[in-house]
């Protein structure tokens, strides 16, 4: 009984850490735990008006509203919000939905990715339990999201 007690309590920590693997591959914000990507820019030699130009052009090259129903933007003074949702490449009907806010400062922005939530059959943020638990889903979703955030750091460094 002992025996198979402990098997039991071997195999039920080797599922939580498997779990706890998959979920490494998205990085986690150290003061609230939740999934997010963050980053400030170095100093870079652009003006902040030149930097907002950048962003304008980003964002209307990237986002349309008119066009999904799913994408929203929010410009509060320095401080650019976008809502969206990407499809999982060769999944049918999985998402991932998430807030992008960048901060323009002089010779510098900011960017934190955030809010992030799986949709399949229901939508739910990405910590919860009943979030996928499969790792290439994981994988997906941080190569979509890696994918903007190169694009995004791409275009605010650009000399066009």
């Amino acid at each position: 009984m002992r025996t198979l007690l402990l098997l039991l309590v071997i195999l039920v920590s080797a599922s939580t850490a498997s779990a706890q693997k998959k979920r490494e591959i998205i990085p986690r914000d150290t003061i609230t735990g939740k999934y997010a990507y963050s980053k400030m820019s170095d100093t870079i030699p652009n003006t902040k008006e030149e930097l907002r130009a950048k962003l304008d052009k980003w964002i209307k090259q990237n986002y349309n509203p008119q066009e999904s129903k799913y994408t929203t933007i929010a410009v509060d003074g320095d401080t650019y919000t976008i809502h969206d949702r990407e499809a999982l490449p060769g999944k049918a009907r999985k998402f991932v939905e998430y807030n992008l806010t960048v901060d323009l400062k002089e010779k510098r922005y900011r960017y934190k990715l955030t809010d992030l939530e799986y949709a399949a059959v229901g939508k739910y943020p990405l910590e919860d339990k009943m979030a996928t638990d499969e790792r290439d889903d994981f994988e997906a979703m941080h190569a979509i999201l890696t994918g903007v955030l190169k694009s995004l750091d791409a275009a605010m460094v650009s000399e066009w």
